[in-house]
């Protein structure tokens, strides 16, 4: 979530972003060519929320070299930054734990650079330099476009980009978004998945607290089998996301079947950076569908008062 701004999401709204940002990221993607492995050292990414998320999917595809951590965790560790770059991921660059970190890593880091809408924000006058994402959040809104474009960035840095046409992607993300599993009322909507798929996940968790108010874990894989399943009511739903490689999220969806549980297994076809985006897509749809299914006209956060003026309170 942003920053509060002047205009307010609806859910019609936020389905017109969806959609702007397969050309957002064409566009983004041809102007964007780095990577910052190599002698240059290797980057450390920052974030919080949806920021956290992109941060640890390129974490997870570019492997143990780049480092994903929350801004609080590393301004507890700071020495883990020296001589290191380090990336701090926020959309709206005013988010006070990033402006903090972004201060005390002055000495210690190789350098600071900030990947944000916000070019003029705290964040940025507080770094050695920017990468400017090409959008400008219009409303307050959970995070479509900006993660999609964050993750974009974080990828390039690590030199993991690949060469498909987001425009298709769309449909396949609707067909995708079928697939996974919303649970309703006060049940649980269960991510779980490895590596990157574990990343995005948390990612699609973010979107059911915002979008409906609804309760969702991110778990991984080996995990879930030994903790979340033994709170598993037969009312919740469990999104078994699963690599073409592996197979013991699929032995995990046949079980919880047997034993009388929904469960959804979701198998990406595409490279792993072209799932990535995929399955973002199809969280993001299936978010909104479910939100539409229960009579919201806007994202849930932004009713919800008393919790946003917390949210706010604590993050700006």
């Amino acid at each position: 979530m942003q920053r509060p701004l002047s205009s307010r999401a609806t859910l019609d709204s936020v389905a017109e972003e969806l959609k702007e940002q397969p050309s957002l990221l064409s566009s983004f993607r041809r102007s964007a060519l780095w990577s910052e492995l190599g002698e240059r050292g290797d980057p450390i990414f920052v974030g919080a929320g949806d920021s956290y998320a992109a941060s640890l999917c390129a974490s997870y595809l570019a492997g143990p070299r780049v480092l994903a951590l929350d801004p609080c965790s590393l301004a507890e560790s700071v020495a883990w930054a020296k001589g290191r770059p380090v990336y701090i991921v926020s959309i709206s660059g005013e988010t006070r734990s990033n402006v903090e970190l972004a201060q005390s890593l002055k000495t210690v880091a190789k350098r600071v650079v900030a990947i944000t809408c916000n070019p003029e924000s705290r964040l940025a006058g507080a770094v050695d330099g920017t990468v400017e994402l090409p959008f400008k959040p219009r409303f307050k809104s959970p995070g479509f476009a900006s993660f999609t474009l964050s993750l974009a960035a974080a990828l390039k840095i690590c030199g993991l980009e690949s060469d498909f046409d987001p425009e298709n992607l769309l449909p396949r993300a609707a067909a995708e978004s079928k697939r996974l599993r919303v649970a309703r009322g006060g049940n649980v909507t269960h991510f779980a998945g490895n590596n990157e798929a574990y990343a995005i996940s948390i990612y699609g968790a973010a979107k059911i607290y915002e979008l409906l108010g609804g309760r969702a874990q991110a778990s991984l894989l080996e995990e879930f089998s030994h903790m979340p399943l033994f709170s598993l009511s037969t009312l919740d739903r469990v999104n078994v996301i699963e690599s073409p490689s592996w197979h013991k999220g699929k032995r995990l969806c046949e079980m919880l079947r047997e034993g009388g549980y929904s469960s959804s297994l979701i198998r990406g076809t595409g490279g792993r950076v072209e799932n990535l985006y995929l399955l973002a897509f199809a969280m993001q749809m299936a978010a909104v569908g479910a939100a539409r299914k229960v009579g919201l006209r806007a994202p849930y956060f932004l009713g919800a008062k008393k919790k946003l003026r917390i949210s706010d309170e604590m993050i700006y």
